[in-house]
């Protein structure tokens, strides 16, 4: 990820730099030393994360960052300072934390990781096709890459734990999102059948049942999708009018 440094303090930004060459997944694209440097950098480089002191030169940290978020309102903040005098306003601005000097590895480290997951979301969520519920395509960004996935080849999704896997009859899909997330970008065929799965109740064949466990059963596919007993009528009777 992209990182932008604006600190007028050089033992500061060495601190700051040196703590980014230890994490090989932040790139430092550009070091400013005022308000203005800051603006210019945002502009021409459009970093994922900035790290800000609030008492700049020319223009304070806090000012910059408020013209910034208009130019590039998915930039995740970090304010580094000296004082707690911001901190309030800083959140105004959503930053990501504010941390107060002298700056320590592990709260430093943890500050990048959550911004790291604030960058990811607003990824997947941002104003593109991704986020819009389309009747005949899935969409998922992840990252710079962007899949798209006719929603009549998905039978289920799963959640395993933290990932969630969408079974097509192609290939079998990986996405960070939640089954909430992806219910609402999908039509109105599938239907949340167990805790676990989603299912495309259009590509059920039928259902089978085992003691009190149900499964739907795809033709053409082996793998069945759970159907939790509380679900199961509203499944059979939306099959039914079909």
């Amino acid at each position: 990820m992209k990182v932008v440094i604006a600190e007028d303090d050089l033992p500061s930004r060495k601190i700051l730099s040196l703590f980014l060459s230890k994490m090989p997944s932040y790139q430092i694209v550009g070091e400013a030393n005022n308000g203005e440097e800051l603006i210019r950098y945002i502009v021409t480089e459009k970093p994922d994360i900035a790290l800000v002191d609030i008492e700049l030169p020319l223009i304070n940290g806090m000012d910059a960052i408020k013209s910034c978020k208009k130019l590039l309102p998915n930039l995740q903040i970090i304010f580094i300072t000296g004082n707690d005098e911001y901190a309030l306003e800083a959140f105004g601005v959503n930053a990501v934390d504010y941390i107060i000097k002298p700056i320590e590895f592990d709260r430093f480290k943890h500050a990048l990781q959550r911004a790291s997951h604030m960058v990811i979301k607003e990824e997947e969520l941002v104003e593109d096709p991704s986020s819009k519920k389309q009747e005949n395509k899935l969409v998922l960004k992840y990252y710079n890459n962007i899949t798209v996935i006719p929603t009549n080849d998905i039978y289920y999704i799963e959640k395993q734990e933290r990932k969630t896997f969408i079974h097509t009859s192609n290939k079998v899909y990986q996405s960070s999102l939640s089954l909430e997330e992806l219910l609402e970008k999908l039509p109105d065929n599938f239907v949340q059948s167990h805790r676990s799965n989603i299912v495309n109740v259009s590509q059920i064949e039928y259902i089978e049942s085992h003691g009190q466990t149900y499964f739907a059963k795809f033709s053409g596919y082996k793998e069945p999708a759970r159907i939790s007993k509380l679900q199961l009528k509203s499944i059979q009777h939306i099959i039914a009018r079909q």
